[in-house]
């Protein structure tokens, strides 16, 4: 007998893979992205200016340049961190896609990319984290949540697939 699709979704980890998903593709493909594409289109439109590389720059460099350290060791490589913010910011919903292509959002499916999603999270929170906490920046504070909120998830995860007797081992 075929099982209905609705009683095999897993409605107990998508929430944590719609956050994971839905955060990271805000922060990194629609600000960053589609922020400086937009702000490189069309340079006089006042609508795409914060969001355009020269916004950002603005924006970052501003609170790196609030510490002596921070502006030391950043500020300076700015046209070299932005790409890699870039990247790592849109890491983790690259990562949800391939975690929805593969099911992982069926019961009974291994969350392999789920889990690595959940690990580039962290990993970019931590990234940001340690550069705003060098410079004193104010996007410390919601960074600190967000990392908080991260490790919950990673927990969550892994209770669902211990739960389901799906242990997850990433190769080494």
């Amino acid at each position: 007998m075929k099982t209905s699709i609705i009683k095999r979704i897993n409605f107990e980890i998508i929430p944590a893979q719609i956050f994971l998903f839905a955060f990271w593709l805000k922060n990194g493909f629609i600000d960053k992205v589609f922020g400086v594409a937009l702000g490189a289109l069309y340079p006089n439109n006042a609508a795409y200016r914060g969001d355009s590389w020269v916004g950002w720059e603005s924006y970052i460099t501003g609170n790196w340049n609030k510490s002596e350290v921070a502006h030391t060791l950043f500020s300076p490589v700015y046209n070299y961190l932005f790409p890699v913010i870039i990247i790592l910011q849109c890491l983790p919903a690259i990562l949800m896609i391939v975690a929805f292509l593969k099911g992982e959002f069926l019961t009974g499916v291994n969350m392999v990319f789920t889990k690595r999603a959940a690990i580039a999270s962290l990993f970019v929170t931590s990234v940001l984290l340690f550069s705003q906490t060098i410079s004193g920046a104010p996007d410390g504070q919601y960074l600190w949540q967000l990392l908080g909120l991260g490790m919950i998830v990673m927990m969550y995860i892994h209770y669902q697939a211990t739960k389901n007797n799906q242990l997850i081992n990433l190769p080494h």
